[in-house]
């Protein structure tokens, strides 16, 4: 879970233009922890989501489905959730990941 929200963070960031430091400045940590996240090393808490929610002006949404994993969108006001970053992960590993392979996510 630690990784799938930190893939879901940094593609965000990467799709907003915003580098670690302004995430961490806008969300009240620091951007050694923004790195941590962004790596999987930490679980952030839901007021610390709640920050970095607001900081990408976006709605996080997490998803656990049975059989299907879980997926983590921050999607923009108002655009149906269509236009989200995405990223899910299935049977504890993301999409393109065989035990211990390469990590790859989809963003839609």
């Amino acid at each position: 879970m630690e990784r799938i929200l930190g893939r879901a963070v940094r593609e965000r960031r990467g799709k907003t233009g915003m580098t670690q430091a302004r995430l961490a400045e806008l969300s009240g940590m620091t951007q050694a922890a923004i790195s941590r996240l962004e790596r999987g090393k930490c679980m952030p808490t839901f007021p610390l989501l709640e920050r970095i929610s607001r900081a990408f002006e976006a709605t996080l949404l997490v998803t656990v489905e049975p059989g299907r994993g879980v997926t983590v969108t921050f999607a923009d006001p108002g655009d149906g959730l269509r236009q989200g970053s995405e990223t899910r992960i299935r049977n504890g590993l993301l999409p393109g990941q065989r035990n211990g392979g390469a990590v790859t996510a989809r963003a839609s």
